[in-house]
Order: structure tokens, then C-alpha cells, then sequence
């Protein structure tokens, strides 16, 4: 049996965590608070420990920890990570640290209750990343859908009650017919285990192989999610609270990209690719949906879950080029993805605490009545944007030119930025420039956001600048993983 290792550790700390916050959070709201941020600033620690000390993480899964469970099944114990797994769990403990020490100000009912789901949040969402055993893989799975249900539901907006209800429903469902193609990998391999290493040097029949294909697609498809399996979505964001939306855009729906690389590339790589056509099809139907919807929305968080499905469509769309260029750019990404919308949605809470509103039509003058938070707001549109010398134009790039490769009607693909753009410079037009008697809405009382609202919400702003001028010291991690995936295939 093998010791307890570092990503274990993280596992427990983030279950004491959500313990402890709780306890101490039912006998003092300040006690849950700190305790609550002390535990998500160590698991981000912990992060970079892993990430500095790995870097480069090489080809190879590392960190590996494999202790037997029910052998008789073939379930064990089963965790470690590579470059491919890396980059989540370091976006899901940067979200998770971030996202609470957001709420300190927004959330002021149940601390102790709020905190605690927190926390037991990030342990699954940390389980899944690392999770090399599906049952494993799936448990940590359905965690995930508990705490993200109760803190739709019970913090959320007006119509949280609908939107936790059809979260849970669209989710479970597709978690179902996920589970039922891990049931089917398990009887196709030889012994019958839920290992992922056997099962990747299982043959599978191409017949089997689609049906397990169709099976998990819907699993991940709900997740990511692509159209038309993302109406759950809007409403999830629109009711749920700010900081929530950080993870829930940021962190949960990575879960559908990162599953569509780990499982249906890895384990039934020949299927994945022979419909890759479908899957690019969906994708570039997620680009343009999410897109052109955005631009027509009044709801400022809503425009921000569209654009979330926009750029979920080019994770899909970079996962199935089939080469390197593109899938190294569909996981730079979901990272780049994660702190760019994570900074948006965390600033959509600070805008309605201090101006009372998320109407966009309302919200004019900004750059008047809170220019530090219109700067921040700018620069997070210009990072989802995918600018220049920020973190989102590397991996957006990546993406465009693996597809140009793969791809014979480029021309799709590269009108993809001028609709990726339009929305957000329609977006800053209304709220930043446009002047207030322009505006025949209404008007709102607003005043600048406090230095402890903005402070969570600027830390974003590092990550961003970093990898957009030294883009290497994330895909130094990725691209060995990703090479070897493609060459395994």
C-alpha cells in the first residue's frame, strides 16, 4: 500500500477545510470567513509547489499515487497528474482563493453554510483533474454537482430554485449516460477494470467504440457546454451569485473540455477522430451562437455566460484539429479562459453592489462614476478578447492555426475573431463611453467599488500578463502531454 502524497493532502485539506469553516462559521461569521480563505490560499500554494517543482512536467503522469480499493472491479485509488491536468488544478485553487475572498463582501446570509460548500466544492473539482480510475473519476464527478446545486439554490437570485433545478437535471442526466459508457469500457477491456492506463491499451471495436463515444459525448457535451445542450447554463449564471459564476464558468465547465481530451482522445482516440467532423461542426455552432447572442443582451452576467459558451466552442474546436497546435491551444485555453472570465464574472458582483444594477443599458458613464472599476472591466474585456500580449490571444492563435491546418474551410475559422470581438467593444461602448443623457433606460445611483472588493478581482490581472508575454511557462507544461497523447494515437 502507498503512502499519502501531495495531492492527496490536497484532497484533505480541502474536506478539513470545509469542515472546520463550517464549525467555526456557526459560532462567528469572521471565524468561517478566514478560515475559509486560510485553507484556499494553502491549497493554492500547494498548487505552485506542484506546478514550479514539476515544470516541465515532461510526458509521463506524475505525482502518482495508486492505492487498492476493490480489486475484484478494478477500482483503486487512482490519482496523479501531467501537463494536460496540471494547468486545471492550478486554475481551480487561483478561482477557488479568488472567489472566496469575493464573497466576503457579497455573501451575508449562512456564512457558516456558504464557506464550508465552498470548499467541498473545490475538493471535487480538484478530484476530477487528477482522478486516473474512471469510478474515482466519476465520484468526484457527482460531488461536484451537490455544493454547486445548494449555492445556486439557496444564495442565488429571485428564480434560483428554477435554475438549481434544471442545473441538477441537465447535469445528472448527462452524468448518467456517462457513467454508462464507463460501464461499457469496463466490460470491454481484458481484465475488466476501470484503470486508466489498461484501458488505454485495450483495443476496442470501432462498433463499441461509437456507442461508448455517444454515451460520455453527452456527459461532457452538458458540461462544457456546446449548443444546443447549454440552456442550463444561462440560467445557472444569470441566479447564481458572482462568485460562484467565477467557478462555475471558470472551473466547472473546463470538467466537459477536460474529459473530452482525457477520456474520448485517450481511451477511443480512432472513433473520436473519424466523427471529428461532428464535433468541429458543434463547435464552430457554439462559436457563432454564443457570439451572436451576446450582442444582444441587456444583462451584463448574461452576456458573460454567452461569451463563455463562445469560447467553450474553441476548446472543442482546438481538442479535435488532431494536432499539436491545436490541442495545446484548446487546454492554454481553458487556463486563460478561467482567469479572464473569472476577473468579468467576480467584477459583475462588485458592479451590482455598488450600482445597484446589471443592466447594460443603464450602466453608461462608467468610466466617470467608477473608473477603477471600468478599468478593470476594460481590461478583462480586452483579455476575453483575446488582445494582444495577453494570456487569451496565445491560446486563441494556437487554436485558429491548428484549425487552418486541419481544416479545408479556413474561412469560417478566421471570420471566428470578428465575432469573438464585436460583442465586448459593443459592450464597452454602452457602459464605458457612451454619455449619460444618451441614455433613455433610466439612470442609477452608483460610487466607486472599496479597495477590498477590487483587490480580488486585480489579482486576476497577473496570470493574464504573465502568460500573455511568456506564454512558455504554461506551455512548457502542456505541450509534452499533448505531443504524447497524439502520438500514442
Amino acid at each position: 500500500m502507498q503512502g499519502i502524497g501531495i495531492i492527496s493532502w490536497m484532497l484533505i485539506i480541502s474536506l478539513i477545510g470545509a469542515i472546520l469553516s463550517y464549525g467555526f462559521g456557526k459560532r462567528n461569521d469572521l471565524a468561517g470567513k478566514s478560515i475559509a480563505i486560510g485553507f484556499t490560499i494553502l491549497l493554492f500554494i500547494l498548487s505552485l509547489y506542484l506546478w514550479i517543482s514539476a515544470n516541465p512536467v515532461g510526458d509521463d503522469f506524475i505525482f502518482t499515487e495508486n492505492i487498492t480499493w476493490i480489486p475484484s472491479l478494478g477500482i483503486n485509488y487512482s490519482v496523479g497528474i501531467d501537463g494536460i491536468s496540471l494547468p486545471l488544478v492550478l486554475a481551480t485553487t487561483l478561482l477557488t482563493m479568488l472567489a472566496t475572498m469575493g464573497s466576503w463582501s457579497m455573501i451575508s446570509t449562512k456564512i457558516a453554510q456558504y464557506y464550508g460548500l465552498l470548499l467541498l466544492l473545490e475538493m471535487g473539482l480538484l478530484g476530477v483533474f487528477v482522478s486516473l480510475n474512471l469510478i474515482v473519476f466519476f465520484l468526484f464527478w457527482e460531488i461536484v454537482l451537490v455544493p454547486m446545486f445548494l449555492l445556486i439554490g439557496i444564495w442565488g437570485g429571485p428564480n434560483r430554485k428554477y435554475a438549481a433545478m434544471k442545473f441538477i437535471i441537465f447535469t445528472n442526466a448527462g452524468s448518467a449516460l456517462m457513467f454508462v459508457g464507463f460501464i461499457l469500457l469496463f466490460l470491454a477491456a481484458t481484465p475488466h477494470t476501470f484503470d486508466f492506463f489498461i484501458l488505454m491499451d485495450t483495443e476496442i471495436s470501432k462498433p463499441f467504440q461509437l456507442i461508448i463515444m455517444i454515451t460520455t459525448f453527452f456527459g461532457f457535451a452538458v458540461k462544457l457546454p456546446v449548443v444546443p445542450l447549454h440552456t442550463w447554463l444561462l440560467d445557472a449564471h444569470v441566479e447564481a451569485p458572482a462568485p460562484i459564476s467565477v467557478l462555475l464558468a471558470g472551473v466547472l465547465l473546463k470538467m466537459g473540455g477536460y474529459g473530452f481530451i482525457r477520456i474520448n482522445l485517450s481511451l477511443f482516440p480512432e472513433i473520436s477522430f473519424a466523427y471529428a467532423p461532428f464535433f468541429i461542426g458543434l463547435a464552430l455552432l457554439t462559436i457563432f451562437y454564443g457570439a451572436g447572442v451576446a450582442l444582444i443582451q441587456r444583462d451584463l452576467k448574461m452576456m458573460i455566460a454567452l461569451t463563455s459558451i463562445n469560447h467553450m466552442g474553441f476548446v472543442l474546436l482546438g481538442t479535435f484539429t488532431g494536432n499539436l497546435l491545436g490541442l495545446s491551444g484548446a487546454v492554454f485555453q481553458m487556463f486563460n479562459h478561467a482567469c479572464a472570465v473569472g476577473l468579468l464574472f467576480l467584477l459583475s458582483g462588485v458592479i451590482q453592489h455598488n450600482a445597484g444594477t446589471r443592466d447594460i443599458n443603464k450602466l453608461s458613464d462608467m468610466l466617470h462614476r467608477m473608473p477603477k472599476t471600468t478599468a478593470l472591466f476594460v481590461f478583462g474585456a480586452l483579455a476575453s478578447m483575446g488582445f494582444p500580449f495577453l494570456s487569451s490571444f496565445v491560446s486563441e492563435f494556437m487554436v485558429f492555426m491548428g484549425a487552418i491546418n486541419a481544416l479545408s474551410f479556413t474561412v469560417i475559422v478566421v471570420l471566428a475573431p470578428g465575432i469573438v470581438t464585436a460583442y465586448f467593444v459593443w459592450t464597452i461602448d454602452r457602459i464605458v463611453l457612451r454619455p449619460k443623457n444618451q441614455v433613455q433606460i433610466g439612470q442609477y445611483e452608483s460610487h466607486e467599488a472599496k479597495m477590498s472588493e477590487l483587490i480580488p478581482v486585480a489579482i486576476f490581472v497577473i496570470p493574464i500578463i504573465l502568460l500573455g508575454l511568456f506564454p512558455s511557462l504554461m506551455l512548457q507544461t502542456i505541450v509534452p502531454s499533448c505531443q504524447k497523447l497524439l502520438e500514442n494515437i
